[in-house]
Order: structure tokens, then C-alpha cells, then sequence
């Protein structure tokens, strides 16, 4: 059964969507996409509370309970203008997360944080940081924050050159599950493809550490087969690492 729980971060205070037992020694962040709110990954906060966790969602900004008009700004911009809006929002929400991270760890001993679509973004965006979860399984996004499916090219932003792809070398040793759909028409999965294969000679020494899954088939709405097979194999990799 799901219930509300507020979490009170320095200057935050984040609403969450929570289901299984608090009492678990850990704890799974569940991360939304674009245009989507916490409450629509219930599905999958139920399912990690049947296989035996606890887990939570939570609201990237100005989605869900933190609505502000923003979207509808976003929903007028193009191209560039739309990438930099959610590019700023996924990095403010990594650092939320990052600290709810923190917060979850007074209680739990191991906290991972999985992320769908601009929630995939997110994590990727936490690989930037010190103090990462103990997992980061990014489903349907892209290390690489350069806009490179855009027809023109301007010069690169701040905010476009700090995604991990362009600092491979701080990310061993996360502990990484990435999930991709080959035929993504609206996240091209080359970019993590590549990741995925940079990052191998670097994760040599603890190769169960670097987990990758590519469905080619699937789109950004991935088939339900696909969909269901990328969570068992998230589920296996959490029970692997003692969740």
C-alpha cells in the first residue's frame, strides 16, 4: 500500500510517493520523465514492494505538485530552447536527489536511484557527484549532454559539457545499470551504447560493477516484453548487491 511521506532537505522540502516496508535496510529512488509526476510510476514502486523493497518517487521540478506554468513555457519553446529548459531541470533535480540521497542514508544502509526517460537524465547527472547511490540504473537516457540530434550547431553551453560522457574518467566505480531501447525515436541510445563501451576497459578490474541492457526493437515506449525483461534484470542486479 502506498502512503505520503515529505522529506525535509536544507531549503526543500521534497513530497514523496512511498510503498513497502520503511523498515528495509534499503531504499529505491524511482525517477519520472518528462511531463509525467511521481504518482504515475505507482506501478513500479509496486512492483519493487512485492519483490521485497522499499521505494519511493518523487517530483522532478515543475512537474507533478510542483507545477508552477513552467511546462507551459516549455511546451511554446524549440529546439534548443526546449533542450536547455529540461537540460536545467534535469541538473537541478540531480542535486535534490543527491541530496535526498544523503537524507535516505541517516536510515538506510544502501539507497540506488533509477530513473526513466529525463528521470534516466537525472541519474546519469548524479555520476557527476561525490557522494553517488550505491546503484544507478539510468532506463532511456543519455550520458552525453551535447545536443547533437540538433540540425544546427551553436556553440556548446556550460550546461551541455558536463554530462559523463565528457568525464568518463570520474565515473569507475559506480555501480551502473543502464537500460536502452535500440529503435528510440526520441532518446538516440548510440551515445549510451558508446558509454557502455568506454567505459568496459575502465571497469576491468570489477566488470559486475558495469551492466548494460539494449532492446532493438523497442521504442521510447518500449514493448511490454522489453519493458518487463529490463525490470527483471533490475531486480536481479539489486538482490546481486544486497539490497
Amino acid at each position: 500500500m502506498t502512503f505520503n511521506h515529505t522529506f525535509n532537505l536544507p531549503g526543500l522540502d521534497l513530497q514523496a510517493i512511498c510503498d513497502g516496508n520503511p523498515d528495509h535496510h534499503s531504499a529505491i529512488v524511482v525517477l519520472h520523465g518528462l511531463h509525467c509526476y511521481k504518482e504515475k510510476q505507482q506501478a513500479e514502486l509496486e512492483r519493487l514492494s512485492t519483490a521485497g523493497y522499499f521505494a519511493l518517487a518523487v517530483d522532478a521540478p515543475h512537474h507533478g505538485v510542483r507545477s508552477d506554468g513552467a511546462m507551459d513555457i516549455f511546451r511554446n519553446l524549440n529546439g534548443i530552447e526546449r533542450y536547455h529548459f529540461m537540460l536545467a531541470s534535469v541538473l537541478q533535480h540531480a542535486s535534490e536527489v543527491a541530496g535526498l540521497v544523503e537524507e535516505l542514508r541517516k536510515k538506510f544502509e544502501k539507497v540506488a536511484v533509477m530513473g526513466i526517460s529525463m528521470g534516466g537524465h537525472t541519474v546519469f547527472a548524479l555520476l557527476r557527484y561525490a557522494s553517488r547511490p550505491d546503484l544507478l540504473a539510468p532506463f532511456l537516457a543519455t550520458p552525453d549532454f551535447r545536443t547533437r540530434d540538433l540540425d544546427f550547431r551553436l556553440p556548446l553551453s556550460p550546461l551541455e559539457q558536463i554530462g559523463p560522457a565528457d568525464h568518463i574518467d570520474e565515473v569507475f566505480p559506480a555501480p551502473l545499470f543502464m537500460v536502452t531501447a535500440g529503435s528510440d525515436s526520441v532518446v538516440n541510445p548510440a551515445p549510451a551504447r558508446e558509454f557502455y563501451k568506454r567505459l568496459q576497459p575502465l571497469y576491468k578490474s570489477n566488470p559486475e560493477l558495469l551492466e548494460y541492457h539494449e532492446y532493438p526493437e523497442s521504442d521510447h515506449l518500449m514493448r511490454p516484453q522489453d519493458w518487463y525483461d529490463g525490470w527483471h534484470h533490475f531486480i536481479s542486479r539489486l538482490r546481486r548487491d544486497g539490497f
